[in-house]
């Protein structure tokens, strides 16, 4: 073989080894885009509130200190009615409704016509707090499945009519709660209210305070 047919055949070898090469990064830039296009565009992660010893969390694992205090909070954001429970309450579910399932949001709707027909709304107000010593710890929150739980907030329930105090109980509420990523502009915490769990109950005093 001439040098002339030589250098045409190690041409030819470079041009098919470029093509190659060319056919590899094209197939990995497809694979790219492909993955880079099914990429979530947020990613939302959950911190427990005290990082003083550190914390290892798992991508998409809600520490239970952060359950507690999404249920405590959209609760008592519900039973908040300052001025009048037949305005405020219904005001109060409206708002709240990307923080309820829609199952908890009919039921809530329900729980108001029934008290609106009661007469137990009109002129009301009532707050809510927790019981002192009765706040957040491990054993309020059980988990039911990988992604719903009960949380049991013990609260300090008020009621007064015109000025005049007509309700005034310790109550324990179980409440269950499930995660809930629908809108993420609308309900950033990820976690909805599925309404009660099963039926409050009043507490006693001479009950273990450890409970």
């Amino acid at each position: 073989m001439s040098r002339y047919d030589n250098l045409l055949h190690s041409k030819d070898n470079m041009i098919k080894l470029l093509l190659g090469a060319v056919l590899v990064l094209v197939l990995l830039l497809v694979l790219a885009l492909t993955g880079w296009a099914r990429a979530p565009s947020s990613i939302t992660l959950h911190y427990p509130p005290d990082l003083s010893t550190g914390a290892e969390q798992q991508l998409g694992e809600i520490p239970k200190a952060n359950i507690y205090g999404f249920t405590f909070y959209i609760f008592q954001q519900l039973n908040r009615w300052p001025n009048d429970g037949q305005d405020d309450y219904f005001e109060r579910i409206h708002t709240l409704k990307n923080y309820m399932t829609p199952a908890c949001f009919e039921e809530r709707l329900t729980d108001y016509n029934a008290r609106n027909r009661n007469n137990e709304l009109n002129g009301r107000s009532r707050a809510v707090w927790e019981i002192p010593g009765r706040g957040y710890n491990l054993h309020r929150v059980k988990a039911t499945s990988n992604d719903s739980w009960v949380v049991g907030l013990d609260l300090h329930v008020q009621e007064t009519y015109r000025g005049e105090r007509v309700k005034d109980r310790l109550i324990h509420f179980p409440i269950s709660v499930v995660s809930y990523d629908v809108d993420p502009e609308l309900n950033p915490w990820g976690l909805a209210l599925d309404c009660y769990a099963a039926a409050p109950r009043r507490i006693e005093i001479a009950e273990d305070e450890s409970a």
